[in-house]
């Protein structure tokens, strides 16, 4: 398919298909914002309350036009893309079994409704709900609006041991962990069964029915259901507990897509690095360090262990320098470029054009 600002989408989704599959085209895919010429015109719409704000659907697309229009990239190179993913922040999935959410301006938080982990194994999803549907409304209207102008991805959703931790509340969850893992294990297991693949079809089939690629907030595509799977609450864990109680869902939700990234947030998740390394079905790693912990050049050993499992490297770093410093370390197959900040279109072009050099030189 082509796009209005983007007409070699195309080659795009073949280069992210080599780098899915740890292997390389013409160079490394990379995703790298340019300086727009001028701000988007966001619409001036007052809203009463930062609820209503959240709910408003005709907003927010209203608003990822305006994006789109005006390239909130500036321009698209390499593999950076127009995209628009509705959502409702990282725990709309624990809304689909019961939870209202607390709206923060850049956010929101599920109110916990479980008092154990195994009280969650009495509940069912239950899509027909105001949050769920306003991303519904959400999707169908970025579907309409921005044909042939820009992609619309899935939203973000935690699922796993993050919707249990949303359910039953993170610190409660910690407790469960000690006290009941038999129960943390069935819960994480039954959010999955139940409600994975009811929630990720709703929303994937209305966007693959529009022949679009898959696409999500890494931001990567597929042609097929991709996503990158995660677990933020698995920094509080031991090797013990992730492997026996967490583990398996995440196994059953990469089992579930044609490709898997998995996010890991943190210098605490590390230790579990080698347990992810280790599922087959797992295609990269997204290795975020954090604040404070950067740049990515601190770790290269992190980024030489994934490759020498044979998996993938979404390489998100401070900016283009650090980028280089890491990649000298690194082989080119299955590595994606992601350098943070924002860059004239010279400097932008120049880096993609390096990223080729270094690919074929190091073959």
């Amino acid at each position: 398919m082509e796009l209005e600002r983007k007409p070699d989408l195309d080659r795009v989704l073949e280069r992210f298909e080599a780098w899915w599959h740890g292997a390389i085209l013409d160079r490394p895919p990379v995703t790298i914002s340019v300086r727009p010429d001028r701000p988007p015109r966001l619409p001036d719409t007052p809203h009463a309350c930062l609820r209503d704000r959240w709910m408003d659907v005709e907003y927010h697309v209203a608003c990822a036009e305006a994006r789109a229009d005006v390239g909130v990239y500036g321009v698209y190179l390499a593999e950076t893309f127009p995209c628009y993913g509705p959502g409702m922040g990282p725990e709309l999935a624990a809304t689909v079994f019961g939870c209202e959410l607390r709206f923060a301006p850049t956010t929101t938080y599920a109110i916990p409704i479980a008092g154990s982990c195994r009280d969650i194994l009495g509940m069912q999803p239950d899509l027909d709900t105001p949050y769920w549907n306003a991303v519904r409304a959400m999707t169908d209207l970025s579907l309409e609006r921005g044909r042939g102008r820009w992609l619309t991805a899935l939203p973000d959703l935690h699922t796993n041991g993050d919707l249990v931790a949303a359910l039953r509340n993170p610190q409660d969850m910690a407790i469960d962990c000690a006290d009941d893992l038999e129960g943390v294990r069935l819960a994480c297991d039954h959010v999955t069964d139940v409600a994975y693949a009811l929630m990720f079809e709703d929303l994937w089939n209305r966007i693959a029915a529009r022949g679009q690629p898959c696409a999500t907030w890494t931001p990567a595509l597929h042609a097929g259901p991709a996503y990158p799977v995660s677990c933020d609450f698995i920094c509080m864990v031991s090797e013990r507990i992730f492997q026996d109680a967490i583990l398996p869902a995440i196994l059953n939700e990469m089992r579930y897509l044609d490709c898997s990234v998995f996010h890991l947030d943190g210098p605490g998740a590390l230790r579990h690095l080698d347990a992810l390394l280790d599922l087959p079905e797992l295609n990269a790693i997204q290795w975020i360090y954090g604040a404070g912990n950067g740049p990515a050049a601190r770790w290269i050993d992190v980024y030489r262990h994934v490759q020498a499992t044979g998996k993938g490297i979404q390489l998100v770093c401070e900016d283009t320098e650090d980028a280089c410093a890491v990649a000298e370390h690194l082989k080119p197959e299955g590595v994606w470029f992601c350098p943070g900040g924002e860059y004239d279109r010279d400097e932008a072009e120049a880096f993609i054009n390096w990223t080729a050099r270094w690919a074929a030189g190091k073959q």
